[in-house]
């Protein structure tokens, strides 16, 4: 309980700093209703300018407190990186919040909403020409598929497992398959977040190549749907990594050597 009320002051604070009220009236509406702001509107953040779509909760994800641990932890380390890669962007938030710190990024986000969402919040906050974006989810395969969108929390969208009246048709690619248009190299320091709701082994999966050839891959998975013990075993299969805690959400995994046997 003490965590959560630390958690909202925090989000009090950030949204106060610039006057924002309304996102603080959303945020309890949100919390006791689970309904949120019924008209579209721009809000300014600590990570920039952001078009939060009217009957969602994407004024959270505009918050700079919103999954402190995750941000904490690559506002810690983004120095030792390249490249940022952002599977799961939903609004962006991420990949904008990296570019600052002038670390080139590449952001993946399958749902068509929340896709227009990001390209609008590149546009405000300048990044068109800074961070690459795709509009296509991660898998093992090169497939279209069913998501069931989640009309207010939009960044809790998944694949649809039970034929949902909410569900969209979108992309889904191998990460591999995209690496001769990423414009990588070998010697790139890579952190790659990885948040694509319960669909983690499978974009694992989809990236063995990667992880392969690649030497300086650092990894920031959420655990919670797919488990850390099949994340481990995948990674383990494909290369030598060490472990540790972002959150009680989040792993990190960071590539030590190659795997002799692959």
């Amino acid at each position: 309980m003490l965590r959560k009320i630390n958690t909202y002051f925090w989000y009090f604070i950030e949204y106060m700093k610039y006057g924002d009220v309304r996102s603080v009236i959303a945020a309890v509406r949100y919390l006791t209703s689970r309904k949120s702001h019924s008209k579209d509107r721009i809000i300014q953040s600590s990570i920039g300018k952001f078009f939060c779509r009217k009957n969602t909760n994407d004024f959270q994800f505009a918050n700079f407190r919103y999954e402190w641990g995750v941000k904490r932890f690559v506002l810690d380390h983004i120095h030792k990186y390249s490249v940022f890669i952002d599977a799961g962007s939903c609004i962006g938030d991420y990949s904008i919040l990296v570019v600052k710190q002038n670390v080139r990024s590449i952001a993946f986000e399958p749902v068509a909403t929340n896709y227009g969402a990001l390209i609008r919040n590149l546009e405000l906050n300048k990044m068109t020409d800074r961070i690459k974006a795709y509009q296509v989810g991660l898998g093992n395969e090169c497939k279209m598929v069913k998501f069931e969108v989640n009309p207010v929390n939009t960044g809790a969208s998944h694949l649809d497992r039970k034929n949902s009246p909410n569900s969209s048709l979108v992309e889904l690619r191998t990460f591999d398959s995209l690496l001769p248009e990423l414009n990588l190299w070998i010697e790139d320091r890579i952190l790659f977040k990885l948040d694509v709701e319960g669909m983690e082994i499978e974009a694992l999966q989809g990236a063995a190549n990667f992880i392969r050839q690649y030497p300086n891959i650092t990894f920031v998975v959420e655990e919670i749907y797919s488990g850390r013990a099949k994340i481990k075993s995948i990674l383990d299969e494909l290369g030598s990594f060490e472990y540790g805690i972002v959150d009680k959400f989040n792993i990190y995994a960071r590539k030590t050597s190659t795997n002799p046997a692959n």
